[in-house]
């Protein structure tokens, strides 16, 4: 990886408004108006998980998820622009490309479950101890992994075109049915199935881990890490594939 691309890339990102509209902006508009719209503050959820924490929780999740999606996919629109044909003209190495591509997704997740959490604390009066803000925090951050190798693997896959429709279809995907939208608390016993099969919900496990006792962690970091293993496979196969 190489540390000027990076620099680079991470710039891009920062000037691009849309990035910084729905993956900093808008989470953390909508943690102020969804605790608003559906109250919840002194109640909780029948695990013991204060609702507006669950609220805080699923919003910072659909930061890192739609930032990693949207810059991974990316890669589909510098492939039809020709910019990966400019940078095999310097020392980058293919390799280098992809991976720096991995570290931007896991840096562009990082401001939604920053600000997010602070409005959370300071405006919605979220009240953790700093041992738990901590652990809440880095399974949030985590949490990215899988959607950064998705969003790899529809850049490496999806033509230039189709590269928008594929992540947003993903995002709705991910977000409806992992139970970003519908808390699983409430959802019927066939959506909770469709959930408990994505990484989405048992992300949101993690990160819950910390303040729901009981919480099936074991079971949750071998999900998200099936997950990751396959969709690493898939980009790995995907990438020497495009460069034979």
């Amino acid at each position: 990886m190489n540390t000027r691309f990076l620099v680079l890339e991470l710039l891009r990102a920062v000037r691009n408004g849309r990035y910084l509209i729905f993956t900093v902006v808008l989470p953390t508009v909508m943690m102020l108006l969804f605790v608003n719209l559906y109250g919840g503050k002194g109640e909780t959820f029948p695990n013991g998980l204060p609702v507006v924490t669950s609220l805080m929780m699923n919003i910072a999740l659909f930061g890192v998820m739609s930032g990693p999606l949207a810059t991974g996919a990316r890669i589909a629109v510098e492939r039809g622009s020709g910019w990966q044909r400019q940078l095999r003209l310097t020392p980058l190495s293919s390799t280098g490309y992809v991976l720096t591509k991995g570290v931007l997704g896991m840096l562009v997740a990082l401001p939604a479950v920053l600000l997010v959490s602070l409005v959370g604390a300071v405006v919605e009066g979220v009240r953790l101890e700093p041992g738990q803000w901590v652990a809440v925090l880095a399974a949030l951050w985590l949490a990215a992994v899988p959607f950064v190798l998705i969003g790899i693997v529809i850049g490496l896959v999806a033509s230039p075109d189709g590269m928008q429709a594929v992540t947003a279809a993903s995002s709705m995907l991910f977000g409806l049915l992992g139970g970003i939208w519908i808390p699983a608390d409430v959802a019927p016993g066939w959506l909770r199935a469709v959930m408990e099969v994505l990484p989405t919900y048992w992300a949101k496990q993690l990160a819950q881990a910390p303040l729901v006792p009981g919480t099936e962690v074991g079971h949750a970091l071998l999900v998200v890490g099936a997950w990751v293993l396959v969709l690493a496979l898939v980009a790995a196969r995907r990438f020497r594939a495009g460069r034979a």
